[in-house]
């Protein structure tokens, strides 16, 4: 990429602003103070730009801060070096929480009960390095998985999100790519009591009838799969209406894929892809924001700075 549109780089005066209207009054928790000078870049400067990196769909850092002067941004007229913007980029966790939680307030994501599942693969290693890696060596982090929609073994994770009928994301979490999609969804529950109340849309991978009377019972979740068609057990005509929302997951992870660039994510260790996932999510849920608050298409993120 070599340029941006005028629309583009009207939008993205309209990303700077935004980012300084979120910020307002974000009071986050003192950090134990450190020897040495004090740090050049606020975590607000450095999130602008890692939601214009994710937004350009850059990948390698070094690439992008080559290419930020030609942004012609007043705003991003001095720029921390790669190692700096790396690791800062990994501590934005605190401030992408609380602003997540402003933008769920104003969108109302969760004012329908009604949100949709689904996984992802998230490869780490080409298979032919996997058995002389130096990374990725903990087994509870990492591991070797089936793509039964791509029908390859990959190894790396397995991104499990969660988004409304809109296509919003509201939950992710990580975990080992040799996990079964039902085993995810139970730790998930057990570890963060998070989603409850809900009705549960997802694929085929989730189906058993023990583990749907289960999560109705324990976490008054109701989880609705498509059957199988050599299964008794078919869905109600008001299931098949629930079901058809599905569609839009693929679309969201698309987008996180081509656009964002979830499986090129460059990273060395588990926190670094944990991290970047993050604040890839972010960025995309920043972007629906955008679109909402200027009533676009909420999901049209590609017309935003490309």
């Amino acid at each position: 990429m070599s340029t941006i549109s005028p629309q583009a780089r009207t939008n993205l005066e309209l990303i700077i602003r935004e980012v300084d209207v979120l910020c307002k009054g974000i009071r986050l928790p003192k950090k134990k103070s450190r020897r040495g000078r004090k740090p050049t870049y606020s975590d607000k400067y450095i999130l602008k730009l890692v939601v214009v990196q994710h937004l350009l769909g850059f990948t390698s850092e070094r690439s992008y801060l080559r290419f930020v002067p030609e942004l012609k941004c007043s705003e991003f007229e001095y720029l921390p070096d790669q190692s700096q913007y790396n690791r800062r980029a990994k501590r934005l966790k605190a401030l992408t929480e609380k602003l997540t939680l402003r933008i769920n307030e104003t969108i109302r994501i969760d004012k329908s009960k009604v949100k949709i599942l689904d996984t992802t693969p998230v490869p780490l290693l080409k298979m032919s390095r996997v058995r002389s890696r130096r990374i990725f060596t903990d087994k509870r982090q990492a591991a070797i998985g089936y793509c039964a929609a791509q029908q390859t073994h990959y190894f790396g994770l397995k991104l499990n999100l969660f988004i409304n009928k809109e296509g919003i994301p509201f939950w992710h979490e990580l975990k080992p790519a040799n996990k079964s999609d039902i085993r995810c969804l139970e730790e998930i529950l057990v570890d963060n009591q998070k989603p409850s109340d809900i009705v549960l849309v997802a694929d085929k991978g989730y189906i058993s009838d023990f583990d749907q009377s289960w999560f109705k019972q324990c976490w008054r979740v109701a989880l609705i799969t498509p059957y199988r068609r050599n299964q008794k057990k078919q869905n109600t005509k008001k299931e098949r209406k629930l079901l058809r929302n599905r569609k839009i997951v693929e679309t969201v992870i698309g987008q996180l894929k081509d656009q964002m660039g979830l499986e090129r994510l460059r990273a060395k260790t588990y926190q670094g892809v944990k991290s970047r996932i993050d604040n890839i999510i972010f960025t995309y849920l920043f972007g629906v924001y955008i679109n909402k608050l200027y009533k676009r298409n909420p999901l049209n993120l590609k017309s935003l700075l490309m």
